[in-house]
């Protein structure tokens, strides 16, 4: 065990160039984030049309029921069709994507102001509820935005990401270059 931890430290600078890089996509994820938005919808369209071909084989190598044949013809049709209509329809793709986004961060904040209720009276609850509480705003003014948001709030999502991601690693390779032991 005490190996590994060496070879990490020995290894920081790696993840520093790994925060760094990230750090770099993400800012320019955020200067150009039209473009990063079609790139993420037409990766999910491949995704969700290769996982449909993947079903509609499992019809006829399955060893399973009509039941299952069925589910899996179901399934991959659907899947294949919505993939096939990502890829080729990108706009009404991203339309799509955005408001299952957008449902997303709304619920999220639901969970974790459900979780920081449930943790009261522990010391860093309030935080949870109020990033809860941000969270269902935030979706709420999407939401007033939507759809004219749809064409750049993939991209933007991903950006920072991208650069909240970065600035863990960063922060990681200082803490292993320092030796102090910091989580990602």
């Amino acid at each position: 065990m005490g190996n590994s931890e060496n070879n990490l430290q020995e290894n920081w600078g790696w993840f520093l160039a790994l925060g760094i890089v990230l750090m770099i996509g993400g800012a320019s994820a955020l200067f150009a984030p039209f473009l990063v938005s079609l790139a993420i919808e037409y990766v999910v369209g491949i995704v969700f049309a290769v996982g449909g071909v993947v079903m509609l084989v499992q019809v006829f190598t399955t060893k399973d029921g009509w039941n299952a044949r069925l589910i899996y013809s179901i399934l991959g049709g659907f899947n294949l069709f919505a993939g096939l209509m990502l890829m080729f329809r990108p706009l009404e793709g991203l339309v799509a994507l955005t408001l299952v986004l957008i449902v997303a961060i709304f619920v999220n904040g639901l969970v974790r102001i459900a979780v920081g209720v449930m943790a009261r009276p522990d010391e860093g609850s309030g935080w949870v509820i109020f990033v809860g509480c941000v969270s269902v705003l935030a979706s709420g003014y999407l939401l007033a935005m939507y759809p004219e948001v749809s064409v750049m709030l993939l991209g933007i999502v991903a950006g920072v990401s991208l650069i909240g991601e970065g600035a863990g690693y960063i922060r990681f390779a200082y803490g292993l270059k320092n030796g102090v032991s910091v989580a990602v």
